[in-house]
């Protein structure tokens, strides 16, 4: 998913995206997520949670004018990560070994 896209938008939000097109004037997103730093006390760690961009619509891709985007860039490994697990269909289950008494329940 070399595709997958930060972008601070002008509104100040940043949107990580797989981007779909790039023209000059727009850029079509599709499974879009606002990344919402969270902090639950001072000195505590900062979370960063994903909330839908837009989850008021069916839609699954938007269109964003350029002019709205100030910077575009490749997330970190682990939010890359966190992305994939909150879009991706398939289950991925932990690295453990199955054994008689592991067995996953269904």
């Amino acid at each position: 998913m070399s595709d997958v896209k930060i972008l601070r938008l002008s509104t100040g939000e940043d949107v990580i995206a797989k981007v779909v097109t790039e023209t000059p004037d727009t850029i079509t997103l599709s499974k879009a997520f606002v990344i919402i730093p969270r902090q639950s006390g001072p000195g505590q760690p900062v979370q960063l949670l994903m909330s839908l961009y837009m989850p008021y619509t069916e839609d699954d891709t938007f269109l964003i004018n350029q002019d709205k985007v100030v910077t575009m860039v490749p997330p970190k490994k682990e939010i890359l990560a966190s992305y994939q697990q909150n879009t991706s269909s398939i289950f991925t289950p932990k690295s453990e070994l199955i054994t008689e008494t592991k067995i996953p329940k269904l």
